[in-house]
């Protein structure tokens, strides 16, 4: 039996589809394929196609001829790997990736955290950890405090910006964290800067620029 073609352009202006509605061929007892080719060509510049719009706890994946996932959606997780059905973040990357296709394009990462320590803080001694995952850590303290923070190990060749925002004259920020030959940043006044970067051959922070940020062991 010759395979049956549907054509959305051959429907009638007057049948309309509503969202609660579904499509389904079935020939001889079993469903068939339905390809979107005709669909696509029949969209127009106000037509939108939504995948799970009722937003069910579904994976979704799209394969090409070497790489079965080149494309997964983790429903649960709302997750989307590209090279991988395991992603890890919102979105996995396994593999290469590339942005732009000259020397002026780039990537823009905007991602930085405020973190004030408080006078209460200094009296119950407590350590404010900082986010390995922030590229960037703006740092303040109230009048007549000095700052006690840590910095947990973070990823391989991830770079790491410490900067300080508001500190009393005579005060210091330190942060102590696993560096390669020391265990303990200082930094005494506003607008002091700590640039570090992670080896994880090592499980280690390197200090590799910043503005007169003082290191040492204890």
């Amino acid at each position: 039996m010759a395979e049956s073609k549907i054509k959305i352009s051959q429907m009638s202006a007057a049948i309309t589809a509503n969202a609660a509605d579904t499509l389904m061929i079935i020939q001889d007892g079993a469903n068939k394929k339905a390809s979107l080719t005709t669909l696509l060509k029949n969209l127009n510049s106000n037509d939108s196609i939504r995948i799970n719009p009722i937003q069910f706890a579904v994976n979704f994946t799209v394969s090409s001829k070497n790489d079965a996932n080149a494309i997964t959606v983790i429903g649960s997780s709302d997750r989307i790997g590209f090279g991988t059905n395991n992603p890890q973040s919102k979105v996995h990357v396994a593999g290469n990736m590339q942005v732009g296709s000259n020397a002026i394009d780039g990537v823009l990462v905007q991602s930085s955290e405020d973190i004030s320590y408080l006078s209460s803080d200094q009296t119950n001694a407590v350590v404010k950890s900082l986010s390995p995952l922030r590229a960037g850590s703006i740092l303040s303290c109230a009048t007549g405090v000095s700052g006690l923070f840590s910095l947990p190990a973070g990823s391989n060749g991830q770079i790491k910006t410490i900067v300080v925002a508001g500190l009393d004259i005579g005060k210091t920020i330190t942060i102590t964290t696993a560096g390669i030959g020391f265990n303990l940043i200082t930094l005494n006044a506003v607008g002091k800067t700590a640039v570090l970067q992670y080896w994880s051959s090592t499980s280690k922070w390197a200090l590799i620029g910043g503005n007169n940020a003082a290191i040492s062991t204890v």
